[in-house]
Formats: structure tokens, C-alpha cells, sequence
């Protein structure tokens, strides 16, 4: 890992990953390395039920209502001959209920959860920072009633005060030719914008790769042509298409979950046919990509069998559970454009910030990070030590250490939490130090790193 410049850098109380080497100056003896989220064992936790979902998919978001302490989902039912948006709830994220809400005729009758007929891609977010009260729930998603053919689809919007009662806007499509698939991140505050990942495409011979976009908007209903941000390059296999990329904030930085479709290059096979799983990239403006664990899945596809073998569709963001990160997906048993297939809705289990680790042996080894300002006074470490130990000294700019916060006076950390304490012989806190520039040079030894927090 490079050293990079000591320009005191601004962590602003945020926990800090080690995805990346932005706050690394140095390492020694150590190995990043890539956590799967563990599949939960009751998978899945959705199965089709409605007529019109032949097969299911999550396509879409889930978000957490803290005051009615409600799951609450929107994912795409596929049903003989169309699509629509579906809401269902859950009051511990498992055990999901799909309620009859007679918004929506399907089949002659309105006894459905079905939110909205005719469209794909039911990306929602709340926006309660809009002072308009029907406009607090805002999706973005493929309109098919305007056009049904994925060659020339385009992306719409809709507005709700409640999830559940939407208004298509007048001014439909609000971006144009994307291709069927999109992504949603929602209102970044650190752009002052609303930020979309639809699909792109570049011409390749007689076809086209499937590309990921980024459009921006100040009102959600003017965008900006998608510019192409996340594409295959030279160290992916031949074949591979990215078909799309679920993106979210966590922290400062920007995850990506690009959803890898391997096609097959069989002359005798067509292009449309292939299996799809989810990698993951992380970025520090939206733009600018890197990709994570080389180019390993973070959600592999199941065995031979399994309802997740064939393909694999992340929900637009993880929800935070308790200390757990939980990973909703759209499964099919079957690959793309091969033969018939069922979809179904699952979930995944991730230890808070546990994307990415920094690991030592029994020999040790160290992490250095750059200059920052430290904003706080409680540093708290995110680490896996069961069998070996974690110890933290505090260097200043220049790389010296600060007397009462050396090696030798660091309490060692020998457990395994997502938020362990750390304390000196002299000190419990770097309350003497906030305000100033300083370094912080972690020791490992048959440990993993994920994360530290100045608070």
C-alpha cells in the first residue's frame, strides 16, 4: 500500500473503513480481505402468492419506520403477462405479510398488494426534507405502459404521501432510452442532489454491453444525461456485463453493488443467457470506482438446487439491524433468458462495517493511517481478536509517538465486537489531544480490523 500525503485529514467523528487505502499511509504484514454476508438458513423469506407474481423479485427498496416499528418493502411481481410494483411488512424483518390494499385492479378484482400496475423497477426512498407532504415518497422505476420494449425503455417517476397512494408525474419520461434497469440512490447532502445509477450502453462489434450510468437531479424530475461510471475492463472475463449496481452511503463512502452477468459465448447460446452475482466497488465521489475483493462475489450464487443458483438482484441498501447490516435480494433458480425460472426474496447478514477486513497472522502486523484531525475524544475499534490482540498507538504528524498513548501503554483488545473501547495505562480517552493533527498505528496479531471511530 502507497504512502499517501500527510495533509491532516477531516474524519469528522465518521467511522472509517479500511475498504480502501484513503486513510492508509503504510502497512506491514498484513492482507485485506473480503466478508460474504452469511445467507439467512430460513431463505427465502418472501415466495410468490398473487397471480401476478409468477415470480417476485426486489427489484426495489426496504426501509425501516422507526416510529411504527415497521419493515416495510416494495419489490417487482412478474406476473403471465406484466409487472407491477408490490408492498409488503414485517415487524422483525423475517417474517413478511403481503396486505390486501385494493389500490390496484389485476385479473378483474382489487384483493392485492399491488401498488402500481405496469412498471418495473420500484426504487422508493422517503424524502422527508420535501416540504411538500405528497411528495414525501418518491420512486423511480421503468414506466411499461409507456414502452414496453427493454431496447428502448426509459425511466419515470412518482410521487406518494404514504407509500402506498401514488401519482405518476405529468411529465413522464423524465430520462430517456436507459435500457430496463436502474438504480436509486436517493438524495446525496453531500452534493445537494438527487443521484441515479440507470443503465448505460456501449456499442461492442454487432451488439451492446450492458454499462452502469449516473444521472443527477435538484427536483427529481429533471435529470442529467446518464455519463457512463462503472464498466468491465481488462481484468474481467470475457463476456462479463455489468446489469446493474445497487449504490448507497455508508459513511463518506459510496458502496456499489454491481451485479456481474457472466453471458455465455457459445456461438449456439444467445447472448441474453448467463447467471448473475453480485461483486462489490466502493467509491469516495460516486464516480470514480474501485473494485473490491478482486472481483470475488460478496453474494455468490447458490448450489445446484438452490432458489438463489441462477441469478442474484440486490435491494438499492442494506437495512441497519442491531449491529448487522441485513442484504435483501431478489433470487432466481434459473439464468437469464434460459428456460423457466421462479423468483423469490432473501436475505443476507453482515457484521456492521464487516465489507472488508485488514488481517494479521501470528506473526503480527501493523496499520498506519494518514494525519487527521482528531475530532473526539472516545476512539472505538471495530475488530475481530478472539485468539490473538489488538493494540493502538497515537503518533503525531510526523510519525513520533505521543508519550502516554504508545504501544506499550495501549490496554490490549482480545475479543470480538463491533465497538471495543480503547484505553491507555494514563489515559481513557484522547480528550488531550482533540483539535490537533495526530496518526493512529494499529498492532495486529491474529486479528482482523474492520473499522475504528473517534467519538
Amino acid at each position: 500500500m502507497a504512502t499517501a500525503t500527510t495533509a491532516a485529514l477531516n474524519i469528522a467523528g465518521r467511522r472509517q473503513l479500511f475498504i480502501d487505502d484513503w486513510l492508509v499511509a503504510k502497512t506491514h504484514g498484513v492482507s485485506r480481505a473480503l466478508h460474504q454476508p452469511a445467507k439467512y438458513v430460513g431463505n427465502p423469506v418472501i415466495h410468490p402468492t398473487y397471480p401476478m407474481e409468477r415470480a417476485i423479485t426486489i427489484y426495489g427498496a426496504i426501509l425501516y419506520d422507526p416510529a411504527e416499528s415497521l419493515f416495510r418493502m416494495w419489490y417487482q411481481g412478474q406476473g403471465p403477462n406484466d409487472y407491477v410494483a408490490s408492498y409488503a411488512t414485517s415487524r422483525d424483518g423475517i417474517f413478511w405479510e403481503k396486505p390486501s390494499l385494493g389500490l390496484v385492479e389485476l385479473d378483474g378484482n382489487t384483493e392485492n398488494n399491488a401498488v402500481l400496475a405496469d412498471i418495473c423497477l420500484p426504487n422508493v426512498i422517503e424524502d422527508p426534507r420535501d416540504s411538500d407532504p405528497d411528495r414525501r415518497y418518491k420512486m423511480f422505476y421503468w414506466d411499461r405502459s409507456i414502452e414496453r420494449d427493454p431496447g428502448v425503455a426509459h425511466v419515470s417517476v412518482a410521487f406518494s404521501p404514504d407509500g402506498l397512494h401514488w401519482t405518476r408525474y405529468e411529465g413522464n419520461p423524465v430520462i430517456r432510452r436507459t435500457g430496463d434497469t436502474h438504480n436509486l440512490l436517493g438524495w446525496d447532502e453531500a452534493l445537494g442532489q438527487y443521484v441515479a445509477f440507470p443503465r448505460a450502453a456501449a456499442r461492442v462489434g454487432d451488439g451492446v454491453v450492458r454499462l452502469v450510468g449516473r444521472s443527477v437531479s435538484d427536483d427529481f424530475m429533471q435529470w442529467s444525461a446518464p455519463e457512463v461510471v462503472f464498466a468491465p475492463d481488462a481484468g474481467d472475463p470475457p463476456g462479463l456485463e455489468i446489469y446493474g449496481m445497487s449504490v448507497f452511503k455508508h459513511e463518506e463512502l459510496y458502496l456499489g453493488l454491481p451485479w456481474a452477468f457472466h453471458t455465455y459465448q457459445e456461438e449456439s447460446v444467445s447472448r441474453g443467457g448467463g447467471t448473475i452475482d453480485v461483486q462489490l466497488a466502493a467509491s469516495r465521489d460516486g464516480r470514480q470506482w474501485e473494485r473490491i475483493g478482486d472481483r470475488q462475489p460478496f453474494i455468490p450464487l447458490g448450489p445446484p438446487g438452490s432458489v438463489d443458483r441462477g441469478m442474484i438482484f440486490t435491494a438499492k441498501e442494506p437495512v441497519v439491524v442491531g449491529d448487522e447490516l441485513w442484504f435483501y435480494y431478489g433470487a432466481y433458480d434459473g439464468e437469464h433468458s434460459v428456460g423457466a425460472r421462479t423468483g423469490t426474496i432473501c436475505l443476507a447478514k453482515l457484521r456492521q462495517d464487516g465489507f472488508v477486513s485488514l488481517d494479521a497472522d501470528e506473526g503480527g502486523g501493523t496499520v498506519l493511517t494518514r494525519p487527521f484531525v482528531c475530532a473526539g475524544e472516545q476512539l472505538t475499534i471495530n475488530a475481530d481478536a478472539r485468539g490473538g490482540e489488538v493494540a493502538v498507538a497515537v503518533l503525531d504528524e510526523q510519525g513520533q509517538e505521543h508519550g502516554a498513548y504508545r504501544k506499550v501503554e495501549s490496554a490490549k483488545i482480545d475479543g470480538d465486537s463491533v465497538r471495543q473501547r480503547v484505553t491507555w495505562r494514563q489515559h481513557h480517552s484522547l480528550a488531550p489531544l482533540q483539535g490537533k493533527p495526530i496518526r493512529l498505528k494499529f498492532y495486529l496479531r491474529s486479528a482482523s480490523l474492520y473499522s475504528f471511530h473517534i467519538s
